[in-house]
């Protein structure tokens, strides 16, 4: 069962968007991403690409394909994405 922990609303120049935090038994949280059209939230299709996006418009600099190990994970970036735009 999927159990809402946290939901971070980012405000970026395409928009507003929630990413919804859930516990699902992983590690690490699953992440769903909507893009907020109208007032409706709206699925991301691919929510990797979108993160991608949202690392390059906030210059975070988070190397989704590290040179040392394998390229980050949904759940890996996500996490480090939301970390750094609350400023943790």
């Amino acid at each position: 069962m999927n159990n809402l922990l946290e939901t971070i609303e980012v405000k970026s120049v395409n928009g507003l968007y929630r990413i919804h935090q859930y516990n699902d038994g992983n590690a690490l949280p699953k992440l769903v991403i909507y893009q907020v059209l109208n007032g409706q939230e709206v699925p991301v299709k691919n929510m990797y690409k979108e993160l991608k996006r949202l690392n390059e418009e906030f210059s975070y600099g988070i190397q989704y394909e590290p040179k040392d190990r394998i390229k980050l994970n949904t759940r890996e970036f996500g996490k480090e994405f939301i970390r750094r735009y609350k400023g943790i």
